[in-house]
């Protein structure tokens, strides 16, 4: 019986313990919700943050918001009505969802139409994140054999094209997919990004070569990459999209990146855009050092707090005349955006299924948020 079954959850106690723990199933499932069974979730560098800063969101909670499951048991208006293009969704189907909603209730979600989508609202919920596992129906994070859908989700069906090791970036993809907030009205301006634009990023995570592969996808001429690790650099060339790659353990000085970055540009101006996507403070000034005068620096990185850095106004902001671009949360349509250009990537024969390069069970999700794990491979995924 579904309403007897134990569901074995990875849960984050407190800073730095993490322990399995099963919790009941839910014993009814509405008619306007679902119960998703998980097949792999992501691990997100937004989860390493959580677990070093815990008292930033309401523990105990189940991390993992990076899901990709199936439609395990679902009510009747959910089956019509909880597919964000409107699909009918049945047991058995793959799907992924948006991890945020919003309050629609604060000055925000009220009086912004931007905000649609919810990431300014000061009440913002989400699975994985700030929902906490204490009480009924406990399952709302992605590190679970089970997760439970709420009626307000949207829940996007997976193509069939699309393996699981590559639906599991869609969440990744959408992130990376911002870059879109950057792209130019008017092109013939040269505000913003636009078709046959020099592109640098910052970070080799899996934020980092996804909003890579996207802007290759949306025209970029060339696409440089400012990274590390070895494994992760190896990744990026197997990728065959980046045109220039450093590697921050060979190349360690800035100022030594800044010369290379900008000499390979024209007239050793600087890139048009770069993407800061290491969640490094220190990397933001070198960034916009790097940047051409009139260029466009997008923020994806630092989500959460992870230190200051010293910038000049004068210097960094004024003089260089820059469009600066932070990005906290998407819109929940960015999941539609990112679910076609994965088949787009996988359409031009970008080996994807490659960045999916560690895998976890619930039950050594600890083992992944050590300190020598951080780093490890490209995108890690846990698999219940």
């Amino acid at each position: 019986m579904k309403g007897t079954k134990k569901v074995l959850a990875a849960v984050l106690e407190h800073r730095g313990k993490i322990v399995p723990r099963t919790f009941p199933y839910p014993e009814n499932v509405p008619d306007n919700a679902a119960v998703v069974k998980m097949k792999m979730c992501g691990i997100c560098g937004t989860d390493h943050h959580l677990v070093k800063n815990w008292s930033l969101i309401p523990t105990p909670v189940i991390l993992g918001h990076e899901c990709l499951g199936e439609i395990y048991e679902i009510g009747e208006n959910a089956s019509k009505n909880l597919e964000a293009r409107g699909e009918v969704l049945l047991e058995g189907d793959r799907v992924t969802w948006y991890a945020g909603f919003s309050c629609g209730k604060c000055w925000y979600c009220r009086n912004i139409p931007s905000n649609h989508m919810g990431s300014l609202c000061i009440n913002n919920k989400g699975y994985g994140q700030n929902i906490s596992c204490k009480d009924p129906p406990h399952l709302f994070g992605g590190y679970s054999e089970y997760v439970y859908i709420l009626p307000e989700t949207w829940v996007y069906k997976i193509p069939e094209g699309l393996p699981d090791k590559v639906a599991v970036l869609t969440d990744v993809f959408a992130v990376s997919s911002g870059i879109r907030k950057a792209m130019m009205p008017f092109p013939a301006l040269k505000e913003g990004f636009g078709p046959s634009d020099i592109v640098a990023i910052q970070g080799s995570g899996s934020i980092g070569l996804a909003a890579g592969i996207v802007a290759k996808l949306c025209g970029a001429y060339k696409v440089f990459l400012i990274g590390g690790e070895k494994q992760r650099i190896k990744m990026a060339e197997e990728l065959g999209i980046f045109d220039l790659i450093i590697d921050i353990g060979d190349i360690d000085k800035s100022i030594d990146r800044i010369k290379m970055i900008k000499q390979a540009t024209p007239g050793g101006v600087g890139p048009d855009m770069i993407v800061e996507a290491a969640g490094v403070p220190e990397a933001v000034p070198e960034g916009i050092e790097m940047l051409r005068r009139g260029g466009t620096y997008v923020e994806l990185g630092n989500f959460i707090p992870t230190g200051t850095i010293e910038i000049s106004p004068f210097r960094h902001l004024c003089f260089k005349d820059i469009i600066l671009i932070g990005q906290f949360a998407i819109p929940p349509q960015t999941f539609d955006v990112a679910l076609k250009m994965l088949e787009m990537a996988l359409d031009r024969g970008i080996p994807l299924e490659k960045m999916v390069s560690t895998k976890y069970s619930i039950n050594n999700v600890a083992d992944a948020f050590k300190k020598e794990n951080k780093y490890k491979g490209v995108k890690s995924v846990v698999i219940p």
